[in-house]
């Protein structure tokens, strides 16, 4: 496969994964509701970062391996806007906090996050198809 068709699919996976996080961000979720929407912003950041990852490595990008750097260089190449570079950081954070524990309070702030998350996970991407998918 060659390398635009890779990151076109990667682009499509991500769109798939962002549409399940959308339908999981409910007002008043059960505790599996709000559970499960946390396993979808998981998913859904780590198919972000990785998709980055791969564009910022075919515009010639070297120094994109982990996420935080991915982050930093879709900041630099206008991925991310500069004004949300701090939501970014945050989503990454919360990942890690996530990932690595449970605590139901951070479960509830964290799923309080997520309209603004879905919303920037999207800014996102929508750029991304603009330039590889349209």
């Amino acid at each position: 496969m060659k390398d635009k068709e890779i990151i076109v699919e990667k682009i499509n996976q991500w769109q798939k994964a962002l549409n399940t996080f959308k339908v999981a961000i409910i007002k008043s979720p059960s505790d599996i509701e709000r559970d499960g929407a946390i396993q979808r912003f998981e998913y859904n950041f780590e198919l972000a970062w990785k998709t980055l990852k791969a564009v910022l490595e075919y515009l010639g990008v070297e120094d994109s391996k982990s996420p935080r750097k991915a982050l930093q260089s879709a900041l630099i190449n206008g991925y991310i806007n500069v004004d949300d570079e701090w939501i970014w950081i945050k989503m990454l954070e919360d990942r890690n906090r996530t990932a690595h524990t449970y605590n139901e309070q951070t479960a509830e702030d964290l799923y309080a996050e997520f309209p603004v998350y879905y919303k920037k996970m999207e800014e996102v991407l929508s750029k991304l198809k603009k330039e590889f998918v349209n």
